[in-house]
């Protein structure tokens, strides 16, 4: 059965994977000149970053709407399936087939030779096919030499009915081998141009794992500058504090010594005082 193929603009349509490839590729470029940006500490670092990023998350909110990848009927191209119910068989059969073509691609020969394989036409029944064409060919010389024109016509109706069956058995061989030959095209290129996507996808999760990776490094690193810079303040201020309680105590120190001076002048001040009053009494 054919797989009725999208048109318009529209999720799965051809023009929609063709803008899709340019939303993967110019919007992994923008992420890209984001972060380079973000490490080289470039002005308008941070708006190149979000743009990049904001950029990104329109190229993820637009993949979901890209049509669930479909498994080619394959009992098409393996005939033992058919009958086989079990989905976890058929989709390690399509896996395998996929990782296949898109690790080597098979040549269009291998492909037939494969195709012939499994239809179980082996060189005998081609020999065969060849003996019944030579046949046809001796048969067909001999009329040149057959003088009866009844026995001429019965051996040439004869022959041509029998070429004609080789003929019709042919084209029915070769016809399903086309067919089944077209089948697996389709399905290695749709699993190629999926195997395609998937890689694209995993390449840019990569890239922006390692922006995350640079950015998350470059954090700690200013968050060490940071705690340095704030311990060095702490200690200032904490010197600052201390040379302020010295101050202090100097001042106590020499306001004490000052109230000392004073009491010791009023002691020397009496002193004299009463030398003078008994040199004058003695007098």
């Amino acid at each position: 059965m054919s797989k009725k193929k999208i048109t318009g603009f529209r999720p799965g349509s051809e023009s929609w994977k063709k803008f899709m490839a340019k939303v993967y590729g110019l919007g992994g470029a923008i992420v890209i000149v984001g972060a380079m940006f973000k490490i080289q500490h470039w002005p308008g670092a941070s708006f190149v970053l979000i743009l990049g990023l904001s950029t990104e998350a329109f190229i993820f909110t637009m993949s979901a709407f890209e049509p669930v990848h479909e498994d080619p009927d394959w009992t098409l191209v393996y005939p033992e399936l058919a009958g086989v119910e079990d989905e976890k068989t058929l989709e390690e059969v399509a896996e395998e087939s996929t990782a296949e073509s898109t690790e080597q691609p098979a040549s269009v020969v291998e492909q037939l030779d494969n195709l012939l394989e499994e239809a179980k036409i082996d060189s005998e029944l081609l020999e065969k096919l060849g003996e019944g064409f030579r046949n046809l060919a001796e048969e067909t010389h001999k009329l040149s030499d057959i003088t009866d024109a009844s026995v001429a016509t019965n051996e040439y109706v004869s022959s041509v009915k029998h070429a004609a069956e080789k003929v019709e058995n042919l084209a029915e061989t070769y016809e399903k081998a086309s067919e089944s030959l077209g089948v697996m095209q389709v399905a290695s290129e749709e699993g190629s141009s999926f195997g395609e996507q998937m890689k694209n996808l995993a390449e840019k999760l990569q890239e922006l794992n390692s922006v995350y990776e640079l950015q998350l490094k470059a954090s700690q690193q200013q968050m060490e500058t940071y705690n340095q810079f704030y311990g060095g303040i702490s200690e200032l201020l904490s010197n600052l504090q201390e040379s302020v309680e010295d101050t202090k105590r100097y001042k106590e120190n020499i306001a004490e010594l000052s109230k000392n001076l004073q009491a010791l002048n009023t002691i020397y001040g009496n002193m004299l005082t009463a030398m003078t009053n008994a040199s004058n009494i003695q007098q």
